[in-house]
């Protein structure tokens, strides 16, 4: 299992998906907000679950109340 740096990439959500047409609007959404990936968001896909990661604590709980 695959974990980013925690100083880096100190915020984490984790949102249960099945397959990647789950996450693409995700993605979308992510990119118009927060823009581009690896900017101030990244993410790693699990078999059952992917987890987003985020830069601020205030990214983060954006994310969470839309997706999570």
């Amino acid at each position: 299992m695959r974990i980013l740096n925690k100083e880096q990439w100190p915020v984490r959500v984790a949102v249960n998906s099945d397959n990647t047409k789950d996450i693409t609007p995700i993605e979308l959404w992510l990119g118009e907000q927060l823009g581009t990936f690896r900017g101030r968001w990244n993410v790693v896909y699990h078999h059952n679950e992917t987890h987003f990661y985020f830069k601020t604590q205030q990214d983060a709980t954006w994310f969470a109340l839309k997706w999570a």
